[in-house]
């Protein structure tokens, strides 16, 4: 059963820069053996990860040279490679050696996240698992903006210049599922104006209103973004 209702302290989506993701380094509650990241950036996150668990080797891919440097010195392996043109064998990659993938803020960048994730599913082990995180297209303030004629691309955030994919929550489980996984936590920073005592509610944004909506509702217009735990699943 899909754990949806744990709400993160954050309002809005961090520019992370060379900020690891302590969101996602939380969600790493037991001690992995072999990590992949894709999308490592500078190393961050995984140098935090190999500080929560000094044992654990610690692969990055990232296709942007310019932190590879910093990586570098952070993690045992960094591939610089853009993953959707070079497949992973490539690079001596051997199936099913990592117990856990992290893909954060990397999905919505890709032409072809099912692919990619239907990659990966052969370099989990039978129990491994992807930690994913992933901005939320339903969340109520860009619902406003849109109603506004307003839909601006930015630097950061929801709609960053360069995301190519954006993805509800029902897309986001689809996706997992389809390409061979079984969500099992669904997390997410959450706008505090959904918050109710009572459920279902109503919510007023002066323009329109939520009518009687649920909790499960009024959580998926409140997350910005939803952090995803996923295990691997072999068809039978």
């Amino acid at each position: 059963m899909i754990d949806y209702y744990s709400p993160l302290k954050s309002e809005r989506i961090a520019e992370y820069g060379d900020n690891p993701r302590t969101e996602i380094v939380d969600l790493v509650r037991e001690a992995p053996e072999n990590v992949f990241e894709i999308g490592c950036g500078s190393g961050a996150t995984g140098m935090a990860i190999k500080q929560k668990f000094p044992k654990v080797t610690y692969i990055g891919l990232d296709s942007n040279g310019d932190s590879i440097d910093i990586a570098q010195s952070r993690l045992d392996r960094v591939i610089v490679s853009d993953i959707e043109k070079v497949p992973l064998d490539t690079f001596g990659l051997e199936k099913e050696c990592f117990d856990l993938i992290i893909c954060a803020d990397i999905l919505e960048h890709l032409y072809d996240p099912w692919k990619v994730l239907h990659c990966l599913h052969d370099y989990l082990t039978t129990d491994g698992k992807i930690i994913a995180s992933i901005p939320n297209v339903q969340y109520i303030n860009h619902i406003i903006n849109f109603m506004h004629g307003k839909w601006k691309y930015d630097d950061n955030g929801l709609l960053d210049a360069t995301h190519i994919r954006f993805f509800t929550l029902n897309e986001i489980v689809k996706m997992f599922t389809g390409t061979g996984y079984n969500i099992i936590h669904c997390s997410g920073a959450t706008n505090p104006k959904l918050n109710s005592d009572t459920w279902p509610s109503d919510f007023d944004f002066g323009k329109f209103v939520l009518k009687n909506i649920t909790r499960e509702e009024a959580f998926r217009f409140s997350v910005l973004q939803y952090l995803i735990i996923a295990e691997r699943v072999d068809s039978e």
